[in-house]
């Protein structure tokens, strides 16, 4: 889809704090490495990530926008080339990923100015969980916003109460806590084999199997992102954040040896950034799967394998989030209801369904896989 960015430089506003422009870079111009602006704020690994994605576009696609007073990056966001399945085709997309506009230019409205140029090169703009700060700006600018249930299973309460209570007292604490929950997991059968059911299991995988690609596109709403096995492997392969990131695919297997679907888990340390400012939660979380035969795995005993491997990780917690229309019964398993998970998405001049039933959706669209 040529776009002719090369020296695209679109004026955005002028107030009384300077002229603000819009400076695009191209997947040329990062891949080149020439212009100093095309990396700043970007990580190497995010870097080599965008440029390794397998849907990426041409050379003169857009993958930054920075917000420019002068030579003074104010605000930017980097867009993740994607794909949507509709009842019309594939259409482009751009997954909108780490928005920021400085605290010295906030209230000029440069996000909205941002996200806005996002939505010029066409196809449809989007976002996978954006932060409690940039989810309004969405919801003002007409995105479609659908959420995914979150839901968390808490496996070691140190990490959530010591920072609140103090060594001494939140240490007491989280050791009645441990106790509490090993029997309510106990209780509920989350401990152990029983958990998988027996005859199932989830073994790690390299890359997925490119015979098990046709797959991929069973049983889907008629709006889906794009899956395919060279994304797979791009999502587990690739990292923005270099190793404090795990992930890890796994193709879930029966007794006979047959292929009944996958997961894909994540693993990363949050400090002060969680809506809770837990200070140095390690979060376990399964951000995407695919059932293949319904009739031989559920998606609860599915989530239950994503727990037998989060735990030989050790995480202190396992997020869960269900898409629109899954009706798993997590609370049985242990989990809690968490709030949500939300992916927004809107295309200039045409109306995407804000009715949940009409999406297939998971936790690790757009960049969220690597977050």
């Amino acid at each position: 889809m040529p776009c002719g960015l090369r020296s695209l430089t679109h004026l955005a506003m002028t107030d009384a704090a300077g002229q603000v422009a819009i400076q695009v870079v191209s997947n040329g111009e990062l891949r080149a490495d020439g212009d100093a602006r095309a990396r700043a704020k970007l990580s190497d690994e995010k870097r080599s990530a965008l440029l390794a994605n397998p849907l990426l576009g041409g050379d003169d696609e857009p993958v930054r926008l920075f917000a420019l007073v002068g030579s003074r990056q104010v605000g930017g966001i980097d867009l993740v080339a994607g794909e949507l399945e509709t009842p019309n085709g594939s259409q482009r997309v751009f997954w909108g990923s780490a928005l920021w506009v400085g605290p010295e230019s906030r209230g000029r409205g440069l996000g909205g100015t941002l996200l806005r140029h996002a939505e010029s090169f066409g196809g449809v703009a989007a976002a996978c969980a954006p932060s409690r700060m940039s989810l309004p700006l969405y919801r003002q600018l007409g995105y479609v916003d659908l959420d995914l249930r979150r839901h968390v299973l808490v496996k070691r309460v140190a990490p959530l109460v010591v920072p609140r209570l103090g060594a001494r007292a939140g240490g007491a604490v989280a050791s009645v806590g441990e106790l509490a929950l090993r029997a309510q997991r106990a209780l509920f059968g989350v401990a152990g084999g029983a958990r998988s059911g027996g005859a199932l299991e989830a073994t790690p995988a390299t890359a997925f199997p490119p015979e098990l690609e046709p797959q991929l596109a069973l049983e889907r709403a008629p709006y889906a992102p794009h899956r395919s096995a060279a994304w797979l492997d791009w999502i587990v392969r690739e990292s923005f954040y270099g190793d404090d990131h795990r992930r890890e695919l796994r193709l879930v297997r029966s007794a006979g040896g047959d292929v009944l679907g996958y997961l894909v888990v994540k693993a990363r340390r949050y400090s002060g950034v969680t809506r809770w400012q837990v200070e140095n939660l390690y979060l376990g979380s399964l951000v995407d799967w695919q059932v293949f035969e319904p009739r031989a795995l559920s998606f609860e005993q599915l989530v239950m394998l994503a727990v037998e491997a989060l735990d030989g990780w050790g995480v202190d917690a396992i997020e869960v989030c269900l898409p629109p229309g899954e009706r798993a019964r997590l609370l049985r398993l242990g989990f809690v209801p968490a709030g949500a998970q939300h992916v927004v998405c809107r295309r200039e001049g045409q109306d995407l369904p804000s009715d949940p039933a009409a999406w297939t959706l998971r936790p690790g669209e757009g960049d969220h896989a690597f977050s």
